[in-house]
């Protein structure tokens, strides 16, 4: 037993309770996007490219699921972002299920960043080429034996994705298993590449995933739930906590392990061959392979429990049985089967005796096909990845929409259970935490750059889900990304399908608000096979017999195709016709792609930041005093009337800090020096690490001053960089407020704020 109440001695929480993003994402926002300016005007030229940090854009590239499809379609997209100089443009690369497998085994890699992407391809291709399904053998699965088996020890949950982590280990990292997420925080130093998001989601085991889930976010720096503004670090993610503090390290999982997770739909593969009669010679193989070891290992000593540490979260009970021998790096090996005990028969009760006590172990292998206890193929805990709850002990007072704006009722008229326990807490008394491919709620990370702190302006979406047919509309996952928005109140684009109607199926859709400038513009890629069929390159049309045969294929209207969700096989051919599909339709629209960053860049010089809270916005502000309510009101219409100033003029512009502020000479000056009102730092969460509480509550205080941060992280940022802001940057605060309400007129350190005011020199503040 865990000596809980020595944890209560300190009162600093090992976990970060915060709605805002981690110091190091914000470093590395601030050297991305010196980068991505530079990047852009050698893309655009100096006419169309950002003339100062404030006008670069925040560009998001995000792949969806679909398996080995996914995978080798995310090659070929990265393949062509890279050589269009896009790439180079783009500021977090997301990822889920199948495409977050390509993520991680480029982010992975030894030689990335410095090698280009298409220089992986080829060995991509290799180690697909044999399916990961035959690596369910006796013989590879006790290859990882030791591990699993030492994790269980240890005292850690261990479930199937264990073993499918590793398959996919083999497969896709060679040898480089024992990588770790937290390495990818040395590929993105300096902003050198994009930053990698990969996700899954927390379920319910009585409830669907569409129902509810709870999105999880993988970054190189930190792991967490945006719902309950709790995050850890990377290295910490499987280790036990209690409120708040860390109990016991186990150690970084491996990077297959969490590849695991992130795929982990695909443990239902394995059942399903089962159950599919077409599938009934390689599944009868691995049965009968799998019997015959354990009918070999019936009488083995179990090795699962001599170090069990009697840790209250172990639900089986722990048998005695003799200690697994240990031999060179954890390498275990087991005593030779044999029905013999010192050259003698073993009496029959004791052979009875062994088998009763066979190991987890023992009890794992045969719960696969067919052990009732474990079920580990027949139910959510036997497939989803299980760690232990980092939440455990933690009182959950109120959980948080991506958007601090959602009301509790978020007024949607349901007609489906999709999404309905979007609020609905999690209990924090259970012990662990079931954690599935988020493929299962909607097939496409919009969660990951639809947080307003990250502030994402333009979302390349490519959509590689299977389709009942080439020619079905595309829009499903988009339109289940879109209600998630629309629930969470979050900026997306109006998704118009008829849009198929009109135009047909093709290779990109754009999707604009039509009256929002700040909403999000989404560039949704589709898998299809159109112009690719004539031709090879943009531009360059196929003339050979060999050229036309490579490009004519369907991709889910022949029932022979390779490119099944359920594929792990692919041919170098097969690889080569999809990646080379998806990279043509990037390439052919590059132009499109160009023409909305340069569109964004120059909605961003004449509108200036957006405006961090509407009015109506604020009566949805709960827990509001009504003085702070017109407080907030009146500042609000003076920004509100300063960007009205600006976008009257158009003779002079200024750019001061993140703010371009456009005047003529009749308007008032600008000045600059200390605000006369500041929001103290203990009142703050947006930019705080960590909360002086041992508890989790709230991270929106009284007044909720940080619901106007997440509006629009941007307003309140130097020159686009989150951090400290340097005094010269401060201009005087908007007239009429109260400034001596607010506290010293000073910053506080970490906890500064800025406000750009159009001020007259007539004018006088009346506090």
């Amino acid at each position: 037993m865990y000596r809980y109440d020595n944890i209560l001695c300190s009162h600093q929480p090992t976990l970060r309770y915060s709605l805002c993003l981690c110091d190091q994402e914000k470093n590395f926002l601030d050297k991305r996007k010196d980068v991505i300016r530079r990047k852009m005007v050698e893309l655009l030229g100096e006419e169309r490219g950002p003339r100062e940090l404030d006008e670069v854009p925040t560009v998001g590239v995000i792949g969806s699921g679909g398996g080995f499809r996914a995978m080798v379609s995310y090659s070929g997209v990265f393949n062509a972002l890279k050589k269009s100089g896009i790439l180079d443009c783009t500021t977090y690369v997301a990822g889920l299920s199948g495409s977050s497998w390509y993520i991680s085994t480029l982010y992975s890699h030894k030689d990335w960043p410095e090698m280009h992407p298409g220089d992986m391809q080829e060995e991509l291709m290799n180690n697909i080429d044999s399916s990961l399904i035959w690596l369910l053998s006796p013989q590879s699965i006790y290859r990882y034996v030791d591990r699993i088996l030492v994790k269980r020890r240890n005292g850690q949950p261990v479930s199937f994705t264990d073993i499918f982590g590793h398959l996919v280990g083999e497969t896709l990292l060679k040898d480089r298993l024992n990588t770790k997420l937290s390495d990818m925080q040395e590929k993105v130093k300096e902003g050198r590449v994009p930053l990698p998001l990969m996700t899954c989601v927390n379920v319910k085991a009585d409830r669907s995933a569409r129902s509810f889930q709870e999105w999880v976010e993988f970054s190189p720096y930190e792991i967490g739930m945006p719902k309950y503004g709790a995050y850890m670090e990377s290295k910490l993610f499987g280790s036990k906590f209690f409120m708040g503090k860390l109990v016991k390290e186990y150690g970084e999982p491996p990077l297959h392990f969490l590849q695991g997770i992130w795929g982990s739909a695909f443990c239902i593969l394995f059942k399903r061959l089962l159950e599919d009669n077409r599938n009934k010679d390689p599944v009868e193989m691995i049965r009968q392979e799998m019997v015959k070891t354990l009918e070999q290992s019936q009488n083995e000593e179990s090795s699962d429990s001599s170090e069990d540490e009697g840790d209250d979260d172990e639900e089986e009970e722990p048998v005695k049985s003799e200690p697994v021998k240990p031999v060179n790096n954890n390498v275990f090996t087991y005593p030779p089967p044999s029905n013999l005990s010192n050259g003698h028969p073993r009496p029959r009760n004791a052979t009875l005796r062994k088998t009763k006590q066979k190991g987890y172990w023992q009890n794992f292998l045969s719960g696969l096909l067919e052990n009732k206890r474990f079920e580990l193929l027949n139910s959510r805990a036997g497939r989803a990845g299980v760690v232990h709850n980092f939440m455990r002990g933690v009182s959950l007072q109120q959980t948080f929409p991506l958007s601090p704006f959602t009301p509790e009722d978020s007024g949607v008229n349901r007609v489906s259970d999709d999404f309905d326990g979007l609020l609905e807490l999690h209990p924090t008394n259970i012990k662990r935490l079931y954690m599935v491919d988020a493929g299962l709620t909607f097939n496409s990370p919009y969660p990951l750059v639809l947080r307003p702190q990250r502030a994402v302006e333009i979302i390349l979406s490519f959509d590689f889900s299977a389709r009942p047919s080439d020619t079905t509309p595309p829009f499903k996952e988009l339109k289940l990304a879109e209600k998630w928005a629309n629930l969470n109140k979050l900026s997306f684009p109006p998704i118009d399908t008829t849009v198929f109607d009109r135009e047909g199926l093709k290779e990109l859709y754009i999707f604009r608000h039509p009256s929002d400038p700040y909403c999000p513009i989404v560039l949704h890629f589709c898998l299809v096979n159109i112009e690719f069929r004539r031709f090879k390159a943009p531009g360059v049309p196929r003339e050979t017999d060999e050229e036309k045969k490579f490009a004519a294929f369907d991709i889910f209207d022949d029932k022979d195709s390779p490119y099944s969700t359920f594929n792990f096989k692919y041919s170098h051919d097969a690889f080569r016709r999809l990646s080379k599909l998806t990279e043509f339709n990037t390439l052919l629209h590059v132009e499109d792609i160009k023409k909305v960053i340069a569109d964004v860049i120059q909605s961003k010089r004449e509108n200036g930041p957006k405006i961090p809270i509407t009015m109506q916005q604020i009566n949805n502000l709960q827990r509001v005093s009504k003085r702070n309510r017109q407080r907030l009101s009146k500042y609000v219409s003076k920004i509100q009337e300063g960007s009205l100033r600006r976008k009257s003029g158009s003779d002079v512009q200024q750019v001061v800090g993140h703010t371009t502020l456009t005047k003529t000479e009749s308007d008032a000056v600008i000045t600059k020096k200390r605000p006369q009102m500041t929001i103290k730092g203990t009142r703050r969460m947006y930019r705080t690490s960590a909360a002086p509480s041992p508890s989790l509550t709230s991270p929106r205080e009284d007044d909720e001053w940080d619901a106007v941060d997440a509006g629009a992280v941007r307003t309140r940022t130097t020159k686009g960089r989150p951090g400290t802001v340097p005094q010269e940057y401060f201009m005087t605060a908007a007239e009429g407020l109260p400034g001596d309400d607010w506290g010293d007129p000073v910053c506080h350190s970490d906890e500064e704020e800025e406000f750009f005011v159009c001020r007259s020199d007539n004018e006088e503040d009346d506090s």
